[in-house]
């Protein structure tokens, strides 16, 4: 069968478009390894449209496939964007020379759980997981098949109906992403780093895979699946940091899910590229109960200048109940110790939580923000609980959310399902609260924006990003709630990937 051209196309939708939250948003992973295979091979025309930096409704995403005339179309989805990639769908099979379509994303899994029979009729295939792989296994089949051959659907449509995920299992295979100028200004994090000059953000996975069994994590909170970890090697991330380097970029963002899982790679690491010299720095995610002095203090002398750390909660209920934690050591002395290290390396750091949890009371909420101004983080990220396609709370959950509040499902909007014991009025209001709390106090706000003056000087984009945390301040419960709920489609500036590691 005939493939020498394919359009691969992250959609974008409507739902975290008025939160009235500082977001950044990074690369969608598998669409540029695809991408960057296609193109290595050169019998492939390929083209790359994400509409989290190109925002564009269903006809204007049509004209651009029609545009480029594509054989096989790739539609990247999360849980909220599913409806639009329905939509979108619906408008190709409608074209006089239907393209092949297949889906990958998260949102598959929730368009599995709720509208079997569509995605069984609509797309050609879907893969689940992490596609890298696999999806050459399918397009070679493909091409090789005859038009009238439609085995290959029904392979992957019987996976598909099995809920099969596709892991990558050798990630060191996978080709290195290229990046426009344009992309390199739009992939663009909003975390302050002590680095006085403009930075050009690059974004790389070391690592695949997540020991850990915490409950709220889903793969729309991640980049990879499965528990296996699965590493390259020290010299190959190297490279890939030298290859973004001749690109543009000065500062890498390790995306693993949890980057400090695999000890011994991170040991490695770190020394590969104090023996090369590196000057680049980097920042990661990283889990509280698995760094030590010793490793921290090597990756600061490796260039980590930030890292991300899920405290979740301050009460220690909560955080056994969300299987967080597997040390015997008190949750908040572990957290203590921790930020305590990373201030006497110099390292920046970034705290996630999260309120409204399963049962959690306003005492427990309490308890958090009590915690979060004693670690004192150079930045925090306040989340609501949200139950994901395709984490273990949206298998205890799904059959309590409806349909059309899981495709809206966002953790800085409103909860559209909240299991807590407080209202989701009353957690709009405590998250205002949260931050009030946090950012006006004398001993956070002068230093703060002490350390981080040549950044926002070199960086004003961020600041005045980070200052609009301050339409949050203001929220009135209701007011957020109708917001969030019928915000206008306009520019996205967010990425679900912010998420707590582990």
């Amino acid at each position: 069968m005939r493939v020498n051209s394919v359009f691969l196309i992250r959609v974008s939708s409507q739902v975290d478009k008025d939160v009235n939250h500082p977001q950044f948003f990074d690369p969608c992973y598998p669409l540029k390894s695809i991408q960057a295979v296609l193109e290595r091979r050169g019998d492939v025309a390929v083209n790359l449209l994400d509409c989290w930096i190109h925002p564009m409704d269903v006809p204007q995403m049509v004209e651009q496939v029609q545009r480029f005339h594509p054989d096989l179309v790739v539609v990247s989805a999360s849980s909220f964007d599913i409806t639009v990639a329905k939509r979108l769908m619906a408008s190709l099979k409608r074209q006089r020379s239907r393209p092949l379509v297949v889906g990958i994303g998260q949102g598959f899994y929730l368009q599995r759980d709720f509208f079997m029979d569509d995605s069984e009729s609509e797309y050609d295939a879907v893969l689940l997981g992490e596609p890298e792989e696999e999806f050459f296994k399918l397009f070679e089949w493909i091409r090789k098949s005859q038009p009238t051959d439609e085995s290959w659907k029904d392979h992957y449509r019987r996976l598909y109906v099995e809920g099969k995920p596709y892991t990558v299992n050798d990630p060191e295979s996978l080709a290195f992403a290229n990046y426009t100028p344009e992309e390199l200004r739009a992939y663009k994090s909003i975390f302050p780093v002590k680095l006085s000059k403009e930075v050009i953000w690059g974004y790389l996975i070391a690592t695949r895979g997540c020991p850990y069994d915490c409950t709220f994590c889903s793969e729309v909170m991640r980049v990879s699946i499965g528990k296996k970890l699965r590493g390259r090697s020290p010299a190959n991330i190297v490279d890939e940091m030298e290859h973004l380097a001749r690109q543009g970029v000065n500062i890498c963002s390790f995306q693993d899910d949890s980057f400090s899982s695999n000890r011994k790679l991170v040991k490695a690491l770190c020394e590969e590229l104090i023996a090369r010299d590196s000057k680049m720095p980097w920042m990661c995610r990283g889990r509280i109960d698995e760094v030590t002095y010793e490793s921290l203090a090597l990756m600061k002398k490796a260039g980590c200048v930030i890292m991300g750390f899920g405290v979740e909660s301050g009460s220690q209920r909560i955080v056994d109940d969300m299987i967080k934690q597997y040390r015997d050591r008190p949750w908040q002395d572990l957290c203590r110790q921790t930020f305590k290290w990373t201030r006497e390396l110099g390292i920046g750091t970034n705290a996630y939580y999260i309120i409204g949890n399963p049962t959690e009371t306003r005492e427990e909420i309490e308890q958090t923000i009590e915690l979060a101004l004693e670690l004192n983080t150079d930045t925090i990220q306040i989340h609501f609980y949200t139950p994901y396609p395709g984490s273990t709370d949206w298998e205890k959950y799904k059959d309590q959310i409806e349909r059309s509040d899981a495709e809206q499902l966002f953790h800085y909007a409103a909860p559209k399902f909240n299991p807590s014991a407080v209202s989701s009025d009353e957690l709009v209001a405590l998250r205002s609260k949260f931050y009030r709390r946090y950012i006006f106090r004398p001993s956070f706000a002068m230093p703060h924006f002490w350390r981080h003056a040549g950044f926002y000087w070199h960086n004003p984009d961020v600041f005045w990003s980070l200052v609009g945390i301050r339409k949050v301040f203001g929220n009135s419960a209701k007011g957020s709630t109708q917001e969030d709920t019928n915000g206008a489609i306009r520019h996205r500036s967010a990425t679900v990937r912010e998420s707590s590691p582990g």
